[in-house]
C-alpha cells in the first residue's frame, strides 16, 4: 500500500499528471488555493482539520508537488490514507516506511498521514513514535475530519510539535471573498481583513466606500453563495453549469449519513429528519426534546449526541447564549448553525418537496460563520471551543444575533432586509452601545449602528 500510494517514488516529475485529485483540479473552471501547508518545516508536527470534501487531500498533494519542485528527494516524502487503520497499524506503518522503504534516506522525511483522526487513539501512537523513533526528527502532517478528540490530542502532543509555527491548521469551505474571486468577478478592492471589533471604525467605513461600485454584483453573488456554499467541488459545479451537481450533493449526504452519523445506526430517514429539523430551526434556539421527537428517538440525550456528531465533524457549530463574564450560558438553549449553505439545504436537496431555509436565514448563518472563522484565523483552537461568537438575549426576549469578547465592543445583527433598521439597532445600542446591521443592500449610519450589506461584511471579514 505504501509503494502504491507514493507514485512520485517512481516518477518524481510527471506523476501529478495522472493523479486523479490533481487532474480534477486542473480541469476545474476556477482557481482556488487556500494553501494551509505552505510553511511546513522539518521536525514540525501539524494537524490540519476540517470537514470531509473540503479539499484536505488535495492540499497534501499540492504540498508534495511544491516539495518536489524545491528539490526534495522523492523518497523523503511519504503519504498514506489512514482510514481503517488501528494504532498498531500506525506504528507498523512508520517502521516500514522509515526502516525499510526509505532506509537509505539520511535527511528528515515528510510524512503526510491523511484522515488519521479516524484511527482510535491515534494521538497516543503519534506521541510514542515522536518520542521513541526517528519520526521525532521528521516533518509530520496529520489531517482529520473530527474534533472529537481535540483536547486529548493537544495534551498528548504538547511539546512534540518541533519548530512548527501555528501547528494547528483549519480548512473550511471557501470564504465569500474566495468565492467572489472563484466566480470570476475581478477588479474589486482587496483590503486586509477587518477585525470584528473594528467594524465601527474609519477603516471599515473607507473599505465599504471602496466596495460600493460593486454593490449590485456583490449582493447577487452573496445570494448565490447562500445557495451554492463554499465546498470547492460545489463552486466548480456552479461555475461550470450554474448549479451544484446531484453527484456532489449525494457525496455530501454520504459524509453526513455515512460518516458523521454512522455510529448512531440511524436509518437514512432519521438522518434526513434531523437535517430537516435543524434547518427549520436554523436561527432559533434548538429544543433538543423536539428534535428527539422529530427523529424518533426516545431520549433528548440521544438527539443531543447526534447534534454533537455533526459539530465534531465540522458540519455544524453551536452558538451559545451569552452569559456572565463573556462566557456562554450553558443552561440556555443554543442555536445550531451549519458550516455551509449546502448543509442547511440538504434535506431539500435529498427530497425536493421538503422546504429549505430562506435566504435571510442562511445569510445570518454565513455571517456567523464568517465571524467565527475570523476569530479562529489567528488561533484555530478558538474555532472549536465555541466561546467567542454567541447570541445575546434581553429580559424582554429581544435578541442580538452575534456578540462575544473577541467581537467586543461591536455586536452583529443578521438583518437581511433594508427596512425597519432603526428598531433593530435599538437592542444593540441598549446592550452593546452599537453594532453592525448586516442588511441586504443598504449602507448607512442608523442611531449608533452601522448598516452594511451582508455581502460587504462577509467580504471584509475574510482573508
Amino acid at each position: 500500500m505504501m509503494t502504491a500510494g507514493n507514485r512520485w517514488w517512481r516518477t518524481p516529475q510527471g506523476w501529478e499528471l495522472d493523479d486523479p485529485d490533481l487532474r480534477r483540479l486542473r480541469d476545474a473552471p476556477l482557481q482556488y488555493e487556500p494553501d494551509p501547508l505552505h510553511d511546513i518545516v522539518p521536525d514540525g508536527l501539524y494537524v490540519l482539520r476540517g470537514p470531509r470534501r473540503v479539499g484536505k487531500s488535495v492540499e497534501i498533494k499540492r504540498a508534495v508537488v511544491r516539495l518536489l519542485s524545491a528539490g526534495v528527494d522523492s523518497r523523503r516524502i511519504l503519504h498514506f490514507a489512514c482510514d481503517g487503520l488501528t494504532a498498531a497499524d500506525l506504528r507498523r506503518l512508520v517502521r516500514v516506511g522509515r526502516d525499510q522503504l526509505t532506509r537509505q534516506v539520511a535527511e528528515p522525511r515528510y510524512w503526510f498521514l491523511d484522515e488519521v483522526t479516524a484511527v482510535p487513539e491515534w494521538f497516543t501512537a503519534i506521541k510514542w513514535l515522536r518520542d521513541n523513533t526517528g519520526l521525532g526528527e521528521d516533518c509530520v502532517v496529520l489531517t482529520g475530519s473530527s474534533a472529537r478528540d481535540l483536547e486529548e490530542a493537544r495534551k498528548e502532543l504538547a511539546h512534540r510539535r518541533g519548530r512548527a509555527a501555528d501547528s494547528d491548521r483549519l480548512l473550511m469551505p471557501m470564504s465569500f471573498r474566495s468565492f467572489v474571486a472563484a466566480t470570476g468577478l475581478s477588479g474589486l478592492p482587496d483590503p486586509p481583513p477587518i477585525r470584528p471589533a473594528d467594524f465601527l471604525g474609519r477603516e471599515a467605513e473607507e473599505a465599504a466606500y471602496e466596495l460600493q461600485p460593486w454593490l449590485d454584483d456583490l449582493v447577487t453573488l452573496w445570494e448565490v453563495y447562500c445557495r451554492v456554499g463554499g465546498f470547492p467541488r460545489a463552486v466548480s459545479d456552479y461555475v461550470h453549469g450554474g448549479e451544484v451537481s446531484q453527484v456532489f450533493a449525494n457525496g455530501l449526504w454520504d459524509v453526513i449519513h455515512g460518516d458523521a452519523l454512522a455510529s448512531a445506526n440511524f436509518t437514512s430517514t432519521q438522518s434526513l429528519h434531523l437535517m430537516l429539523k435543524l434547518s427549520k430551526d436554523l436561527t432559533s434556539p434548538v429544543n433538543v426534546s423536539a428534535v428527539a421527537t422529530e427523529i424518533g428517538v426516545g431520549s433528548h440525550h440521544t438527539a443531543e449526541r447526534r447534534i454533537q456528531n455533526l459539530i465534531e465533524s465540522y458540519l455544524a457549530w453551536p452558538c451559545h447564549q451569552l452569559g456572565d463574564h463573556w462566557m456562554p450560558n450553558l443552561s440556555a438553549r443554543a442555536k445550531v448553525y451549519f458550516t455551509d449553505p449546502l448543509l442547511a439545504r440538504m434535506a431539500h436537496l435529498r427530497a425536493d418537496h421538503l422546504p429549505e431555509p430562506d435566504t435571510s436565514k442562511i445569510s445570518e448563518q454565513q455571517l456567523g460563520a464568517a465571524l467565527l472563522r475570523q476569530v479562529a484565523a489567528g488561533d484555530p483552537e478558538h474555532y472549536a471551543d465555541f466561546t467567542h461568537v454567541m447570541y445575546a438575549r434581553t429580559s424582554t426576549s429581544a435578541e442580538v444575533d452575534f456578540c462575544g469578547r473577541s467581537l467586543s465592543p461591536v455586536a452583529f445583527e443578521g438583518k437581511y432586509s433594508d427596512t425597519k433598521l432603526a428598531r433593530e439597532s435599538q437592542t444593540m445600542r441598549t446592550m452593546f452601545n452599537g453594532g453592525v446591521l448586516a442588511t441586504r443592500a443598504v449602507v448607512q449610519e442608523v442611531n449608533g449602528a452601522r448598516a452594511l450589506p451582508a455581502a460587504f461584511v462577509a467580504y471584509l471579514l475574510a482573508r
